[in-house]
């Protein structure tokens, strides 16, 4: 087995188990999943093998996974400076902020 497959794998495990989970693990799970995702494609590069797609990085990102990302980053110095993946990973972080103050809401601030 590669470790893309098994990275695949292990995505699809950790991503039925979050369905099932209350939403604090469902979180801490996302978010370990993307920490491990970063890590991995720092891994990947520095070995100048295959990569993992932005778009999964980014992807895990917007499903509230961004503070895993965020601190991936800033531990590995990976994805620090290249545009336009940082400008679309902080649009992540804008949007998951805007998805919990409209959930907060319930909806007042569209009336």
């Amino acid at each position: 087995m590669t470790k893309n497959t098994i990275l695949i794998f292990v995505t699809i495990l950790l991503s039925l188990a979050a369905c099932f989970c209350p939403a604090w693990l469902s979180l801490v799970l996302v978010n370990a999943m993307t920490f491990i995702m970063f890590a991995l494609d720092k891994g990947l590069a520095i070995k100048g093998e295959r990569r993992i797609p932005e778009r999964w990085l980014l992807v895990y990102s917007l499903f509230f996974g961004w503070l895993g990302g965020l601190i991936a980053q800033h531990l590995f110095r990976h994805k620090t400076r290249k545009q336009p993946f940082k400008s679309l990973f902080y649009l992540t972080i804008l949007l998951d902020c805007i998805a919990v103050i409209l959930y907060l809401s319930r909806g007042a601030l569209l009336h």
